[in-house]
């Protein structure tokens, strides 16, 4: 993971895209602290530090656009204003589709930034697509003045690349998020031009998410026979090495009619994969473990086995009041 409390902005440059391209024409350095936090929020905003990519293709890496203009400002940080258009050019021509909207595009370089005790340059690239509407409020001369401002939530999620330079002999390591999936087209595969670095990772987290949003879509199936399955999906990909979904309906699932089986399938076949032990520890903390009812009242539920749930869990019909209840089974309150 990268730590970035300690990080410099060094330099930074802000570019227009739109049908006309407008280059800045001066890139700035060492911000003022307040502007600093917020371009380092803006940057480093809900990335996924698990997931990781890398620059290719198909013939030649010195052929991939933003690897090489990258690669320039890591190797002589003077070239970072000019190689910043040059990456700002090659969006304008990777974007040119009337759903990609038009937008500022902000890159950093960002010094003294950590990755596993060594010190990285890390150049943040984003797009921002859309601004708000906020309220400046100022007290002049104990008159209170209220404006409205057209600004950019720094907190909020927008297409951004955060590439850490690894040394003159390796690839640089990159890490995105895409605002819609729809993006991701335009953004991972036309402009940065990046690819998976763990392909067992990413196949394993994919088998898992699928996997789980079927479980918990599947209305004949109760909260607890879901809470069951889904501890038993992350006790197969505990102890397995590898996913094969046919192997994983038999030992999952007691009974599945074809139609069942069919989805689940065409879900998670293409997953099939080495498992990796790092996708299951994230996705332990996704895997809801909670009952949740009609009256704002939520069941936390961590027991593994399905059997144990519904020998602690017992779900009834109240007749007199017309409505559910679950009944829990306890030795003693801690």
């Amino acid at each position: 993971m990268l730590e970035v409390s300690e990080s410099k902005l060094g330099q930074y440059v802000v570019h227009y895209v739109s049908d006309t391209l407008v280059l800045g024409e001066e890139s700035f350095s060492r911000p003022e602290v307040m502007l600093e936090a917020a371009f380092t929020q803006l940057a480093f905003n809900k990335i996924d530090w698990d997931q990781q990519y890398e620059f290719f293709h198909e013939t030649n890496i010195g052929l991939n656009e933003v690897y090489t203009y990258v690669k320039s400002i890591f190797d002589s940080e003077n070239s970072f204003l000019e190689q910043s258009k040059n990456i700002a050019t090659h969006l304008h021509s990777a974007s040119q589709h009337p759903n990609i909207k038009n937008g500022e595009l902000f890159i950093g370089l960002f010094e003294n930034c950590s990755m596993a005790t060594e010190v990285k340059k890390v150049i943040a690239i984003v797009k921002i697509d859309e601004k708000e509407m906020f309220l400046d409020v100022r007290n002049e001369q104990n008159k209170m003045i209220v404006s409205g401002i057209d600004g950019i939530n720094v907190k909020k999620i927008n297409n951004m690349a955060v590439i850490v330079d690894m040394g003159a002999d390796a690839s640089p390591q990159v890490y995105i998020k895409t605002k819609r999936k729809e993006d991701i087209v335009y953004w991972q595969e036309r402009f940065l031009k990046v690819k998976v670095a763990d392909e067992h990772y990413h196949k394993t987290n994919l088998a898992l998410t699928e996997c789980k949003k079927y479980i918990l879509k599947e209305e004949s199936f109760t909260n607890t026979e879901k809470l069951g399955l889904l501890n038993k999906t992350l006790d197969y990909f505990r102890n397995e090495e590898e996913f094969q979904v046919s192997d994983y309906i038999d030992t999952v699932f007691e009974k599945v009619d074809p139609a069942q089986k069919d989805i689940i399938v065409n879900s998670v076949k293409p997953y099939e994969t080495v498992i990796s032990d790092s996708a299951i520890e994230k996705a332990e903390k996704n895997y809801k473990r909670k009952i949740k009812l009609d009256s704002n009242i939520e069941i936390q539920v961590n027991v593994r086995d399905i059997e144990q749930v519904d020998e602690l869990i017992e779900v009834g019909y109240d007749e007199a009041t017309n409505r559910k209840f679950y009944k829990i089974y306890f030795q003693e309150e801690l």
